[in-house]
């Protein structure tokens, strides 16, 4: 019997401590709940403060220094937004600027390979004198195509003479 009873106290102490347990977790709950509610009144409190600062109303000094360290903090929110602002301004402009250069770019390889094809095209049909974008004539090998320079005999590039450009 005594075995019956040790086990029974045991039961119980178990229960009881599982009770005492649920009582302390729903007491800190509440305990939660009311730090929570104490937040709370502090951000009201400062918002009342916070509104007879901006109506100009006279304050204590240790609540103006408050409120002036807040207004420290708007003003530098201000700033920082606007050097994102600039920032974002700056990347624009730098990818403006890359997509100029990009399209130039294009447009000089363009100019280049209308160039080049109709020097290929004076070539196929025997001249040897090219007119370029600007207006310039020159002379060019017919075997491999490359410049040559007023006065010169031989290909720099290819070798062939230069008497054989007509």
């Amino acid at each position: 019997m005594a075995f019956l009873d040790k086990l029974g106290e045991l039961a119980r102490t178990a229960a009881d401590k599982a009770n005492d347990g649920l009582e302390i977790n729903r007491i800190n709950s509440d305990i939660v709940i009311q730090k929570g509610n104490i937040n709370e009144y502090q951000r009201e409190l400062g918002m009342y403060y916070w509104a007879k600062f901006v109506m100009g109303d006279q304050l204590d000094e240790e609540a103006t220094a408050i409120c002036d360290k807040i207004v420290k903090a708007q003003d530098r929110i201000k700033e920082l937004e606007a050097e994102i602002e600039q920032v974002k301004a700056d990347r624009e402009a730098e990818k403006a600027e890359r997509a100029e250069q990009k399209r130039l770019e294009a447009e000089a390889a363009a100019q280049e390979a209308a160039e080049r094809a109709a020097q290929k095209a004076a070539e196929a049909a025997g001249d040897v004198e090219i007119t370029d974008a600007d207006g310039e004539v020159g002379r060019f090998c017919g075997g491999c195509g490359a410049p040559l320079l007023e006065g010169q005999k031989f290909c720099g590039a290819c070798g062939k003479p230069a008497d054989d450009v007509k």
